[in-house]
């Protein structure tokens, strides 16, 4: 059985990570957002947007292959997430709400043009800022992305979680939990690491952490229709993913069929730890040629 060690905020990652920073950004909106840095400040940028309970620990593997590769890497913890502000209010969980997230750090890091990476949830963030402001984004990668086929059981965990019962969830969100969560989100080929547990139960002793998620599951609309997009785009899903399942892989394809869909076998829905080779490698020729 993996323990779980409780896990300071100073030693989240990147502790330990000579090749990349943390900092604090400040948005307009008064929000404060960490993001983690790689790279050089004049390469191409991409920025890595994680999903719902996630921090940027879940890019360890590519943030660094892809700034040696020649380009800017910004892995954000979006708000709500990670050591990044928590709003209390359900508005600030809705789609529109994190998009609107997502633009202001590119405004805060002074990008008026980025390539965006998403995983999970954040890949439909990443796809509805690139929908709504074109411009910002040069091209995209989707990475088991959730947010256009629904969730499998969204109408029972919304069920089990009215904002009456947050106490008693929040008492639930347990080293227990965060380890079953895990293995259900794994593939076959890969287990999590204590490691992995203590970086996904780090940020729940924040009160609000909780809160947040619980309003992303209520707020956040799961199932929103595939939008049109301007720029090319790139999607990965693993063959054992069992919430963004490889049978829904061709709704990202577009018009014609035109984008590329990539599915790993023997990987669930961790792309990034999974399989970091093909991942990798795939992102960086996805990008180069569009640099």
């Amino acid at each position: 059985m993996v323990s779980v060690e409780r896990l300071d905020p100073a030693a989240m990652f990147p502790a330990g990570r000579p090749d990349l920073r943390a900092r604090y950004l400040h948005l307009a909106s008064g929000m404060r957002i960490r993001v983690i840095e790689g790279g050089t400040e004049s390469a191409p940028a991409i920025a890595f947007i994680p999903g719902w309970a996630c921090t940027p620990y879940i890019f360890r593997e590519t943030l660094g292959p892809v700034a040696a590769a020649g380009f800017r890497v910004i892995a954000v913890d979006l708000k709500g997430h990670g050591l990044s502000d928590k709003p209390a209010s359900p508005a600030e969980y809705t789609v529109s709400a994190m998009r609107d997230n997502l633009l202001e750090v590119l405004d805060a890091l002074g990008l008026a043009r980025a390539g965006l990476v998403g995983h999970s949830m954040g890949a439909a963030v990443a796809v509805h800022a690139a929908a709504f402001d074109p411009a910002r984004c040069a091209a995209l990668a989707l990475v088991a992305p959730v947010g256009f086929a629904g969730v499998p059981g969204l109408s029972l965990l919304r069920a089990l979680t009215p904002l009456s019962a947050l106490p008693s969830i929040r008492r639930m969100v347990t080293p227990g939990l965060i380890r079953l969560m895990l293995r259900f989100v794994y593939g076959s080929g890969r287990q999590p690491t204590a490691r992995d547990a203590a970086e996904f139960m780090a940020p729940v002793p924040f009160a609000d952490f909780v809160l947040a998620l619980r309003h992303l599951l209520h707020e956040f609309r799961w199932d929103e229709p595939f939008p049109t997009l301007a720029m090319p785009w790139l999607t990965i899903v693993g063959r054992e993913d069992r919430l963004s399942r490889s049978a829904d892989a061709d709704r990202y394809r577009g018009p014609g069929l035109a984008m590329p869909v990539t599915v790993i076998d023997g990987v669930g829905h961790v792309v990034f730890d999974e399989a970091p080779d093909t991942v990798n490698s795939a992102l960086i020729r996805f990008f180069r040629e569009r640099s």
